[in-house]
């Protein structure tokens, strides 16, 4: 039995019991129908009520005390980071996570007691972590015309958090449409259109917010022009103001800025 999950804390948490239950196999939803076994009998853990679901898991198992607890939030938290990690197997990596807790209990988990465990934490650290730098380190440049008012940003991002970046800018800036330029595709949490999907993974994307949803599409579909380079000449200005070239310390600036996130700022330029 296949048992299908759409990549939520929840979802994993449902599919994982009802894969115990069933002695079936955790899939996600996209996963499944690209794969050999797309057509066959599944599961689809999010019609099922989360209470319905584990009432049967509890009477074959026994309770799950630690269900609504501070540490099964601790654990919904890791999950919805490393569900965003940018690796092929990161859906399996988190079912057989949630399937030790279950059979294990959730200390077992995190404890990091298992190597799976210690993974899965690991790149939840890892996007994590990006997510925050994203949101302190990309500049944002407002464009305002007729079609609206806009603020635009470039970032390439590692792991799927083009919908986190996005969501937090848009609280910041109410008012504003936010809009992303990336030189590689948006992975994960995005609607493709017709056109990304053409695209080589070395052209330019925009990715925006449409009724919470992240989409792609060409810079040159934009609804307003790309700004010139006069505000990143502003922020190179004011870097050259303070920079001493004797004082110049890569290991420090790699520290505080790792380099593969120099080309979201315009003083990475005088870093190299």
């Amino acid at each position: 039995m296949i048992i299908l999950h759409s990549g939520s804390p929840g979802s994993f948490l449902r599919a994982a019991m009802l894969s115990r239950l069933c002695k079936g196999l955790c899939m996600h939803k996209k996963e499944f129908a690209e794969s050999m076994f797309n057509g066959r009998k599944a599961i689809d853990c999010d019609t099922i009520n989360t209470e319905a679901i584990r009432k049967r898991y509890e009477q074959s198992y026994g309770t799950l005390e630690w269900f609504n607890s501070k540490k099964a939030r601790s654990l919904a938290e890791g999950v919805f980071y490393a569900s965003r990690y940018h690796s092929p197997d990161r859906y399996r990596l988190i079912s057989k996570v949630l399937l030790q807790a279950l059979e294990y209990d959730l200390d077992y988990v995190l404890g990091r007691v298992s190597k799976d465990a210690r993974s899965m934490f690991n790149r939840s650290r890892r996007v994590c972590m990006e997510a925050h730098r994203a949101n302190g380190f990309i500049r944002l440049s407002p464009v305002e015309n007729a079609n609206g008012r806009f603020m635009v940003g470039k970032a390439d991002f590692q792991h799927d958090i083009s919908d986190l970046v996005l969501r937090y800018f848009a609280r910041r800036h109410r008012g504003w449409k936010i809009y992303l330029i990336t030189g590689n595709r948006i992975n994960a949490n995005t609607e493709q259109t017709a056109l990304t999907e053409q695209m080589t993974p070395t052209e330019q994307t925009a990715c925006y917010l449409e009724n919470s949803v992240v989409k792609t599409t060409s810079p040159a579909n934009l609804p307003f022009d790309l700004p010139g380079d006069e505000f990143d000449l502003l922020w190179e200005t004011y870097y050259e103001s303070q920079y001493i070239e004797g004082r110049k310390n890569l290991a420090l600036a790699r520290k505080h800025l790792p380099q593969k996130y120099w080309s979201w700022v315009p003083e990475g330029n005088k870093l190299k």
